[in-house]
């Protein structure tokens, strides 16, 4: 096994992944007025995940950190319309 290969492989992975992620982001950004940091990450257990910051003032109790999975986040978005702070919470894991 050639070790430098196989790290510059990796490498290579690691960054299309943190694009497409980055894609994803920018994307879910479009529908999240609340929250100016969405991100994304694969979680192990749940997949591509959704990550954004509840707003205070929203009297939604709990982690104000809210991951959801991106399959029912862009369903949930489908008609183009911005999802709710309860909407987001509603769907996280």
């Amino acid at each position: 096994m050639n070790i430098k290969d196989a790290i510059r492989k990796a490498d290579n992975a690691y960054i299309t992944y943190q694009q497409a992620c980055d894609t994803l982001a920018s994307e879910a950004q479009k529908y999240i007025d609340w929250d100016d940091n969405v991100g994304c990450q694969h979680f192990p257990a749940d997949g591509l995940c959704i990550m954004a910051t509840l707003p205070d003032n929203c009297g939604i109790f709990g982690m104000p950190e809210c991951v959801c999975p991106v399959k029912s986040f862009f369903e949930s978005v489908e008609a183009g319309s911005d999802i709710s702070p309860r909407e987001f919470k509603s769907m996280s894991i």
